[in-house]
């Protein structure tokens, strides 16, 4: 028998009676028991509907009581609920007492994830997954409570093992990249680092493995295309959290001289994230690494000419190219002693320069007619 998820009158009315249940002049008067009776029982209906709506207003339930005794009340429906919708809702609400007392919420997630360890594998994106893994990042990364900071702590260490949670972690971790001079921006690039390096080790621990033609039994497949697959995530959300995204999109990031910290944190991570040689991967590198080379022009550059490797696709592709060789250019119109009297800045430029061009790039290509003349 299918859920039908529409309006009704039972479930209309419990929004109504939860309205009314928020209001103290309804919740005090001799009406208030009957509605909180209503909404409670609305809470194990039958019909997973009506169940959703009361679950938005349990909080309303419990007026007066701690934090901690409301975190408790709400994961008790949460360990119960057996739909996954509902269960979101529970744990939105859950959500709303994480500022008065986070441990009360740790506790109750250590509780909830550890009774059904399958709760984030069965759909880590939908309803519950999101609400849940948006909860975790917070805790870890914030208050850095102990279970929400052991559990993601080991989903990045061991993220080839746990590509689902450890990308999720990756995409809800984006707000904290970007609270800048923040200890939750420190732990956040932390973590992601911690990923990232997992990814390389677990990429580079067998050559074998990425010979035309390997025969690889699906598990080993499944580490290295989750290696990759964290990788490539954590390197688009240090783009878009760091203001690059939005700078080609016409909009005003935040001014080049408050990402320092920024920078700091983020070009080791996606350095890092670069060295699994996907094309994706290293042009979100890139281009963030482009956005931020006025922070430090030298770092920048050796950070792109070791982001690139030679014989790689990334080169032949034309948005690559447009960005890297413009890059160039710029550098020999702002920078000239960078990349003309500098030994590093010398071999970093001429190594894309060469890259590029042996793609058969035409901008790069144009450009190395003249290299002689602009190093001699």
């Amino acid at each position: 028998m299918s859920i039908v998820w529409s309006p009704g009158v039972r479930d209309s009315a419990i929004t109504g009676l939860g309205v009314l249940l928020r209001r103290p002049e309804w919740r005090d008067s001799d009406a208030g028991e009957d509605i909180t009776a209503a909404v409670t029982a609305a809470l194990d209906d039958t019909n997973p509907l009506v169940r959703m709506h009361a679950a938005r207003m349990v909080t309303a339930l419990h007026p007066g009581v701690s934090a901690a005794e409301l975190a408790a009340k709400i994961g008790q429906r949460a360990f119960t609920e057996t739909n996954r919708v509902v269960c979101a809702g529970l744990i939105d609400q859950l959500s709303s007492t994480v500022r008065d007392d986070a441990t009360a919420v740790d506790t109750v997630l250590e509780q909830l994830l550890e009774t059904d360890t399958s709760i984030l594998a069965a759909a880590v994106n939908d309803d519950l997954g999101t609400s849940l893994m948006a909860l975790l990042t917070y805790l870890a990364c914030v208050p850095q409570t102990p279970f929400a900071a052991r559990t993601i702590h080991r989903w990045c260490e061991q993220a080839p093992q746990y590509p689902a949670t450890a990308t999720a972690f990756a995409r809800h971790s984006r707000n904290y990249l970007a609270a800048h001079g923040t200890t939750e921006q420190q732990r956040a690039f932390q973590l992601l680092g911690l990923a990232a390096q997992a990814c390389l080790k677990r990429w580079t621990s067998n050559r074998a493995e990425h010979l035309t033609g390997a025969d690889l039994p699906p598990e080993q497949l499944a580490e290295l295309r989750g290696a990759a697959q964290v990788a490539h995530e954590i390197s688009q959300q240090i783009y878009f959290a760091s203001g690059a995204f939005d700078h080609t999109q016409g909009r005003e990031p935040a001014p080049l001289a408050a990402l320092a910290s920024f920078g700091e944190l983020a070009f080791p991570v996606l350095s890092t994230c670069t060295k699994l040689h996907d094309p994706q991967t290293i042009h979100h590198a890139v281009e963030t690494m482009v956005f931020l080379a006025g922070l430090d022009e030298s770092r920048a550059l050796q950070a792109i000419a070791a982001a690139i490797p030679p014989r790689n696709t990334y080169a032949h592709d034309g948005l690559a190219g447009t960005l890297v060789i413009d890059y160039l250019q710029r550098l020999l119109t702002e920078q000239r002693s960078l990349v003309l009297d500098d030994s590093h800045g010398i071999a970093a430029f001429r190594h894309l320069l060469q890259t590029f061009a042996a793609a058969g790039n035409q901008q790069a290509l144009a450009l190395a007619y003249t290299f002689a003349d602009v190093f001699r």
